[in-house]
C-alpha cells in the first residue's frame, strides 16, 4: 500500500512551528483587555482605599468589591475569547497553567490576610512579578518583564512602608506592571494587525 501522507520537510515543519507560535503569541497579545482590566481595578480600589482612609471611612476597604466585579468581567471575556481561539498549542496550555497558579496563590494570600496583615500588600507584588516576568518571556514582550522587575523591587519597598502607604506603593506597581504595559500590548497588537 502506498503512502498517501507527504512527509514534511525540516523547513515546512519549523515553519508550521513558527507559525503556531505566531497564533499564539497574537492569541494573547489580545488579551491586553486582562491586564489594562485589573491593572485599572486594583489602581482604582488601592488608590480609593487611601483616600477614604485619609478622611476617616471606617468602611474604607469597601473598594475592594471591584474585584468581584472584574472577576465576572474576566470570566465573561475569556469565555468570548475561547470560542475565538483558532489554534490550541502547548503555549496557550502554559499560558492557563501560570494564571491559573497566579490565581489560586493569590487568593490562599488574601484567603490569610488575617495572618500576614502588613504583609499581604507585598506578597501580592511578588505574585503579580512573577506571573507578569513569566507572560512577558512567553511573549517575549520587555514591557512586562519591565513591570514583573518593578513589581519586585516595589515589593521590597513595601515591607518597610505602613499600610497606607503600601497602598500607594500598590497602585503604582499595576500602574507600571499591568496598566502602561497593557497599553503598549494593545498597540503592538493593532500594528501587527496592520501589517
Amino acid at each position: 500500500m502506498e503512502n498517501t501522507e507527504k512527509e514534511m520537510s525540516s523547513e515546512e515543519s519549523l515553519r508550521v512551528i513558527q507559525q503556531m507560535i505566531h497564533t499564539a503569541k497574537r492569541d494573547f497579545e489580545d488579551d491586553s483587555f486582562h491586564y489594562l482590566l485589573w491593572g485599572w481595578l486594583v489602581f482604582a480600589a488601592s488608590l480609593g482605599q487611601f483616600i477614604l482612609l485619609k478622611q476617616g471611612n471606617e468602611n474604607a476597604a469597601i473598594t475592594w468589591m471591584l474585584m468581584p466585579i472584574g472577576a465576572v468581567i474576566a470570566f465573561l471575556y475569556g469565555r468570548k475569547q475561547e470560542k475565538k481561539e483558532r489554534v490550541k498549542t502547548y503555549i496557550s496550555d502554559f499560558v492557563k497553567y501560570v494564571v491559573g497558579a497566579m490565581v489560586i496563590s493569590l487568593f490562599i494570600v488574601l484567603c490569610f490576610m488575617g495572618k500576614l496583615q502588613l504583609y499581604t500588600y507585598p506578597i501580592i507584588m511578588i505574585l503579580y512579578a512573577i506571573m507578569l516576568f513569566i507572560m512577558g518571556g512567553i511573549l517575549q514582550f520587555k514591557p512586562l518583564m519591565f513591570g514583573g522587575i518593578t513589581n519586585w523591587i516595589l515589593s521590597i519597598v513595601a515591607f518597610f512602608n505602613p499600610f497606607e502607604t503600601q497602598l500607594l506603593i500598590l497602585a503604582l506597581a499595576v500602574l507600571l506592571g499591568y496598566i502602561i504595559p497593557g497599553y503598549l500590548l494593545g498597540r503592538r497588537q493593532k500594528n501587527i494587525a496592520n501589517i
